[in-house]
């Protein structure tokens, strides 16, 4: 019996699992191997996607190996269709060429292969037309997928982390928010906003910390395709099919403001530090000056005859005080001494907590006093957008008509901004109170959050307590510490005094003689 082998092919693990799939294609070529009296040998199965060179697709260089591996045998290779054996009319005759180098004799259900010239010109046109189905199917997929997307629908198969796909009556596939991991990310993206984070590193660590990618490591591209993501904010963009920014129907995890703020940042920081500034084993490094050069010292551990030692240094070339170790025990020793003078009375605390609140109260009133501007610069953009258009409707020069579109464009784009803008504040009115309790508990004793806290609660007590880095001489220890303008006025004498009264607590009375 002549041997040969079965190549079933599908583009998608929905077609290997319905009727058409893998399993009915191999059905239908044993069929016609025992009419045919062929012996099948083997069974390559494909469910590879695309056009193309079909040296891509894994079973077929599968294929083309095991028939190598046997050069005596002159195998018959069955398809169930003409178009599972090649979609592009080149790479079809490549296909072919291939096979009869190999003494490979191609074999189909719907189709008889003629190497006569009249057959060879027959079959290029099947090729042919089978190339322009795919690219007719193609175009028609990309079609439907930019339609969704300028209707506000996510609608590429892959969901950002955080969101998954399920599927709505009315909406059809829609992403939705899944917890814990869209917390995780909120607080990413918020952390990086606010200064939290500093750096795209300190981000992808927090990421990590957090086992965001399932006990895989997070890399910096990660981290940057996560920041750059406008779907986070409630949006669709999509560059490549001119798809502009615009309102999704999703939930969003950030308002735009947000997003704005972490691409300023972006483009601000052309390049990413990588350098281990978050590393738990040494909170000061980075912060810390070197009293010779002024530039922040690093820190690491030393190898010693009994085992490993930490220790802080300058690592500046020209420092004449370059590797000259100090002791982490000693440094972070004398900087809890610093922190541990820092603690403001209640009496002090609760007065500024009152100068805050009524600021704040101030700053509420002003408020609605800008969105009643953002309102009217709203209808004004909308009164400019119509202009604009009735103009394009008159215009007939190409380069005319492209300008006022481009400023139409930017003027959506604004409205949306400020649409947005609107919207945060009516949706994110923080309660002050709650807000102050916070802050200021942390500045009440910022020593025991230091001692208590994570790296990342260590970071924010230098960020909240200190002005300006601190200078560490290793001779005299740290020089004078400048702290945060908070800290600053409660340490003031005429604020300890003025709180007696602002608090209504009244001075006692002398008493008589």
């Amino acid at each position: 019996m002549q041997k040969a082998i079965i190549y079933c092919r599908v583009s998608s693990d929905r077609q290997a699992n319905e009727g058409h799939g893998l399993d009915s294609q191999e059905h239908r070529c044993r069929e016609y191997a025992e009419r045919n009296n062929y012996e099948v040998e083997k069974v390559f199965p494909d469910t590879y996607t695309g056009g193309g060179d079909f040296l891509n697709r894994p079973a077929m260089r599968n294929l083309l190996g095991y028939v190598d591996s046997k050069p005596l045998e002159n195998y018959v290779i069955i398809f169930d269709d003409l178009k599972r054996f090649a979609r592009d009319t080149v790479f079809h005759w490549s296909l072919r060429t291939a096979l009869k180098a190999r003494n490979v004799t191609p074999k189909c259900l719907n189709y008889n292969f003629d190497d006569s010239p009249e057959g060879v010109f027959v079959e290029t046109i099947f090729a042919a037309q089978n190339q322009l189905d795919r690219e007719q199917n193609r175009r028609q997929v990309m079609q439907k997928m930019k339609a969704r997307l300028e209707s506000g629908y996510w609608t590429f198969p892959a969901v950002p982390v955080g969101y998954k796909s399920k599927k709505d009556p009315v909406h059809g596939s829609m992403p939705y928010i899944v917890y814990p991991e869209a917390n995780v990310v909120k607080e990413a993206l918020e952390g990086y906003a606010s200064g939290r984070f500093m750096e795209q590193e300190d981000v992808r660590r927090f990421l990590e910390e957090k086992d965001i990618c399932n006990g895989k490591a997070v890399s910096l591209t990660y981290v940057k395709r996560m920041l750059v993501r406008i779907f986070y904010a409630g949006y669709i963009e999509y560059q490549p099919w001119e798809v502009s920014k615009r309102k999704a129907n999703h939930e969003p995890l950030i308002d735009l403001s947000t997003f704005e703020r972490i691409q300023e940042k972006l483009i601000s920081k052309a390049t990413t530090n990588v350098k281990n500034f978050l590393n738990p084993d040494f909170p000061l490094r980075g912060f810390v000056l070197c009293y010779s050069c002024k530039r922040p010292i690093t820190a690491s551990w030393c190898r010693g005859r009994n085992g490993r030692w930490p220790y802080y240094r300058c690592n500046t070339k020209s420092c004449p005080e370059r590797n000259k170790g100090i002791r982490r025990a000693d440094i972070e020793k004398q900087f809890e001494l610093i922190l541990g003078q820092i603690k403001p009375s209640d009496a002090v605390l609760n007065l500024t907590k009152a100068v805050v609140a009524d600021v704040w109260r101030k700053k509420e009133l002003a408020g609605h006093e800008h969105k009643e501007n953002t309102e009217r610069e709203i209808k004004k953009i909308e009164s400019e957008k119509l202009r604009f258009a009735q103009l394009v409707a008159k215009a007939t020069d190409e380069n005319v008509i492209t300008t006022y579109e481009e400023r139409i464009s930017a003027l959506a784009e604004k409205r949306l901004v400020l649409k947005d803008s609107l919207m945060s504040v009516a949706k994110h009115k923080p309660n002050i109170e709650t807000a102050l309790g916070i802050v200021f508990d942390f500045l009440k004793n910022p020593l025991k959050q230091w001692l208590k806290g994570n790296i990342h609660t260590k970071k924010l007590v230098l960020k909240l307590v200190f002005e300006e880095n601190l200078v560490y001489n290793r001779n005299s220890g740290f020089e004078t510490a400048i702290l945060s303008l908070p800290l600053r006025v409660f340490a003031l004498p005429e604020a300890q005094k003025s709180s007696l009264v602002e608090m209504g607590v009244s001075k006692p009375r002398p008493r008589k003689s």
